[in-house]
């Protein structure tokens, strides 16, 4: 991991019992990420304080960059802050992750972002006020994350064709204009329709991947074929409710591995459909297995994207569980 707060044992977590409630009185940094959130609604941010400040002691912190966000979440931690809330999006989310993991501060979230699904796996409202409700009744639960070359994520990641996808988003919402209006518009559905266009339109680039993983059971097992690409996976759907064929659980110490066949655009297309739709998968078209430890190796570097962002681009991945390292407010 490569955040600044004090790290800890994950038996040592004790800060606060699992399914224990913040204390009243507790102080929490909020780090809000200006830039998201789908309407302009700048109102949202004074009826979550009310509600926080019911019980709690809120700190609001508007950061203007990603580093700035990573920063202030290791210095309020160090601080000794109860919990870090963030008002975002899964990108910001897995900055606050990258400096939370390991230190039993946990994390509450007020979903701001276009897909939020870290707050959806986690069963959080997705409207302001019910989430900031749920910062001051909910309970504290440990879940995994998953450390690809020291860079953690929470939620999905992968290369290839998923990669693409996710930065394409990622990249929509850096343009600002239109494709702004275009994102608030759609919403999560931008995803499968990003999906589709980089189906159709982008060059059809297969990927020969070595893929050797350590079972739950512990043995050793290796992989190696062209794909269009990885999925990495610590819970079940990513961008708004596409759907992995997994029994992904991100409290049960394991990660898949679902790898996409060197398959047509047509059969992507309908495999992406199915995804979408939460309708079976054929194995040959998305072949998973489950794993504690992986190492992924490729013919050339390729970016490897988890939370919706990209976090390493590389020739070689190593990819380990971290059980119950990080604490959600949920």
């Amino acid at each position: 991991m490569n955040g600044t707060a004090r790290r800890v044992e994950v038996d040592d977590l004790g800060q606060l019992a699992e399914g224990s409630r913040l204390a009243t009185g507790a102080r929490v940094a909020v780090i809000v990420n200006r830039g998201a959130g789908r309407l302009p609604d700048r109102a949202w941010e004074e009826r979550a304080a009310a509600i926080l400040a019911r019980r709690l002691r809120p700190t609001f912190e508007h950061p203007v960059s990603g580093a700035e966000t990573a920063r202030l979440a290791a210095e309020h931690a160090r601080a000794g802050v109860a919990a870090v809330v963030v008002a975002g999006g899964d990108g910001t989310i897995n900055r606050v992750v990258n400096e939370l993991a390991g230190t039993g501060v946990p994390i509450g979230i007020l979903p701001r972002g276009t897909a939020n699904d870290f707050a959806r796996e986690v069963d959080l409202p997705l409207e302001i006020a019910a989430a900031a409700r749920r910062v001051l009744e909910g309970g504290v639960r440990a879940i995994d994350v998953i450390d690809v070359n020291g860079r953690a994520f929470v939620t999905v990641g992968g290369l290839g064709l998923p990669a693409a996808c996710a930065l394409s988003v990622g990249r929509l919402k850096r343009a600002g204009g239109l494709a702004l209006v275009a994102l608030a518009a759609l919403g999560p559905a931008v995803y499968p329709v990003v999906a589709a266009a980089n189906v159709l339109l982008r060059a059809r680039r297969l990927h020969r991947l070595r893929i050797t993983y350590r079972r739950p059971d512990g043995r050793l097992r290796t992989v190696e074929r062209e794909s269009h690409g990885l999925f990495v996976a610590n819970q079940r759907a990513l961008g708004g409710g596409i759907g992995l064929p997994t029994r992904s659980d991100n409290s049960d110490g394991v990660f898949e591995l679902a790898l996409l066949s060197a398959e047509s655009r047509a059969s992507l297309l309908a495999t992406l459909a199915a995804m979408r739709l939460g309708r079976p998968v054929s194995r040959w078209t998305l072949g998973v297995w489950r794993a504690v430890e992986a190492r992924i190796e490729c013919e050339r570097p390729l970016a490897f994207f988890g939370d919706g962002d990209e976090i390493g681009l590389a020739r070689s991945f190593t990819v380990r569980v971290l059980p119950r390292a990080l604490r959600v407010l949920r």
